[in-house]
């Protein structure tokens, strides 16, 4: 049964997402620009309409936003739970030398900016496609081969997981052992 504070909050998305249909779409338009208190239109820069554009996507989408400053530098604690992997492997990926980092004043401690960590990210999501075509080829070309042996669930386990270490990603390796 649906109480009445549940069809408020529905009612209440509703129209939040009707605002953001509203802004989407004089986005769309070129429509916006800061009115000042003294009534005087201000144009508002490309690049400030691109992040408003981008936050308006996400929030149509149900999606929460945080604008973050690209400068910022975090822990690599905080970097590792960001991108989902333990902190050992993600202390790995920096002497790996697969992503910039700092050292903080004391020397002991790293930090990463976060745009860098971001595009991290994006590079390995990029990566993925290709990787599951070159795993498809080598399937087929095992297939075709008349000496082939299927391996056992223990053995394809153990190549999952080598693939992982060797992307960086022991912690889902490990979880799925």
């Amino acid at each position: 049964m649906t109480t009445n504070e549940e069809i408020e909050d529905k009612v209440a998305l509703r129209e939040s997402l009707l605002d953001y249909s509203k802004i989407s779409q004089a986005l769309e338009e070129g429509q916006l620009f800061l009115l000042g208190p003294d009534k005087k239109k201000t144009v508002i820069p490309d690049s400030v309409l691109k992040v408003i554009k981008d936050a308006v996507t996400e929030l149509n989408r149900g999606r929460s936003v945080e604008v973050v400053n690209s400068d910022l530098q975090i822990t690599t604690q905080e970097a590792a739970d960001y991108i989902g992997m333990s902190r050992p492997t993600f202390v790995k990926l920096l002497k790996d030398g697969k992503l910039p980092y700092t050292q903080a004043g004391d020397g002991k401690h790293r930090r990463i900016k976060i745009s860098d960590l971001v595009e991290y990210q994006k590079r390995v999501v990029a990566e993925r496609p290709g990787h599951l075509a070159n795993m498809v080829r080598i399937g087929q070309e095992m297939m075709a081969d008349p000496n082939y042996v299927e391996p056992s669930m223990e053995e394809i386990i153990r190549i999952i997981k080598e693939i992982r270490r060797e992307h960086g990603d022991e912690k889902s390796a490990e979880s799925n052992t």
